[in-house]
């Protein structure tokens, strides 16, 4: 069994999406400065080539219907296609210009470098060398950094993940990202 084509839309079965993709070409070799519209100059010189150069002001006014004083290719399509709902010339824009979907950015993370950096001074503050952090060795650590004892508790509280009292390696790591990113 061979796979089963997607049903055609409304506009793909009334309009022909090679035709579009046809005048798109042709607004596009009009565009001489890849803009993404056309000029009253841009226009007399494509319909130059063709012999209709004296008509390029009445075609130019005729198409600009926005008034902009450019042409749009929204508005060269509903010049062409004249019988075109306005949805129906959106999803004709949709196929030129479909919508870009954006990836997330990647978070940015620590080097390995800098993990180590963190670890090191991570064991320089675990002055009971129990491999974490309780809240008396962070307010030691801490309270020539410019944080009063509140803040410097608050920031505990929030980055204690697990409640435990106790700020572990990945905790502290955490802490310090934003500083080192």
């Amino acid at each position: 069994m061979g796979k089963k084509k997607p049903e055609l839309s409304k506009t793909e079965k009334k309009y022909n999406k090679k035709d579009v993709f046809a005048l798109k070409d042709v607004f596009d070799d009009a565009d001489a400065d890849g803009s993404g519209e056309i000029d009253a100059n841009e226009l007399r010189k494509a319909l130059n080539k063709s012999n209709l150069g004296d008509a390029a002001d009445d075609f130019f006014k005729a198409i600009d219907t926005d008034g902009s004083k450019k042409i749009g290719f929204d508005e060269y399509l509903k010049a062409y296609y004249r019988k075109a709902s306005p949805s129906e010339v959106k999803d004709m824009m949709l196929w030129v210009y479909p919508l870009k979907i954006e990836k997330p950015p990647t978070p940015p993370k620590l080097s390995d470098l800098q993990k180590r950096e963190i670890k090191s001074i991570f064991v320089l503050y675990d002055l009971n060398e129990n491999g974490s952090l309780d809240k008396k060795e962070l307010l030691e650590a801490l309270k020539d950094t410019g944080y009063d004892d509140d803040e410097i508790e608050e920031m505990f509280d929030d980055y204690d993940v697990n409640g435990d009292g106790e700020i572990s390696l990945r905790e502290f790591e955490k802490m310090l990202e934003a500083a080192y990113l």
